[in-house]
Formats: structure tokens, sequence, C-alpha cells
């Protein structure tokens, strides 16, 4: 459907293994804090739909998932402006039931997609822009862990 309302977009996944995905450190327990950051990188836009896929397994330092309980919240930081853009609150419950490739069936959509805290049909990114990745959990979690999955639908486009 974005295919043919703008052309030259394409579907990419944000992962780890993203070049400009970076981690930013452990999490601390019982606290919110911005663990990773994916920055756009020059020449190209972003487009986060509402409803985008999103799968993830979060882990500790020592590869044990993190509680139920915990939270993961999507920030913009558009660049040269100082401070961030609340996209949306995440319940890790949802993931925490269900294994990676069960994330990834039709049949979990209903809970694996992404679902801004304001009606809006999408969050535009531009060169430079960052997506923030918070999480608010008792445990300390770490993305540089290899147990640690984060992987998120986004539309691309070469400017």
């Amino acid at each position: 459907m974005v295919k043919e309302q703008v052309p030259g977009i394409r579907k990419e996944l944000i992962t780890k293994a993203s070049p400009t995905f970076q981690v930013l450190g452990p999490g601390v327990a019982n606290r919110k804090v911005v663990v990773a950051k994916y920055t756009v990188p020059a020449n190209t836009a972003v487009m986060l739909q509402n409803g985008a896929q999103l799968v993830m397994k979060l882990a500790d330092g020592l590869g044990n998932e993190i509680s139920r309980d915990s939270y993961v919240y999507l920030y913009k930081k558009q660049s040269g402006f100082d401070g961030e853009q609340f996209i949306a609150k995440i319940p890790y419950s949802a993931f925490f039931d269900l294994a990676v490739g069960e994330q990834r069936n039709e049949r979990y959509k209903d809970v694996t997609r992404v679902a801004f805290a304001v009606p809006k049909p999408a969050v535009f990114l531009g060169a430079e822009d960052e997506l923030q990745i918070w999480v608010e959990s008792a445990d300390q979690v770490d993305f540089s862990n290899s147990a640690t999955i984060f992987e998120l639908e986004v539309h691309v486009k070469q400017v």
C-alpha cells in the first residue's frame, strides 16, 4: 500500500545489525533509560507507520529474558534540536509469552504491532534524526547481549 503511494520507497528492518544502530549501554534496573538508538543515514528519509511490525526478545547481561512487566518506549529526536518526541509505550508482556517466530506470524499481529500514543498514521524521520529505544524494567536490559533481538519494520526512501 505504501509503495503505491510513494514511488521509490522500500520496506526495511531496523535491527541491532543496522549500520547506524548504536547500543548506548546497559539499562538501569527500576529506571527508564535510553539503551539504543537508530540514526537515519544521510540522504535518507524513514517512515514509521502506526501499526508497524515489531519483534523483540530482550535480555539482561547474562542472557536471561527481562521480566514481563517491563516497558519499551520509542522516541524521536530531531537532528539539531534538544529533547525528544514521544512516539509509543509498548508493554513487553505481549512479547514475553511469544517466541520470535510467533511474533513474526500474522496470527499474533494484533499484539506485536507498534501503537502510537497519539492517533496519527506515521512518524517521519529525516536524515540524522534518531529513533531512540528506552526501556523501563526491574531488570538491567543489555542490548549488546546476543540473546537480545530487536526488529522494527520501517519504510525507507533515498532523498
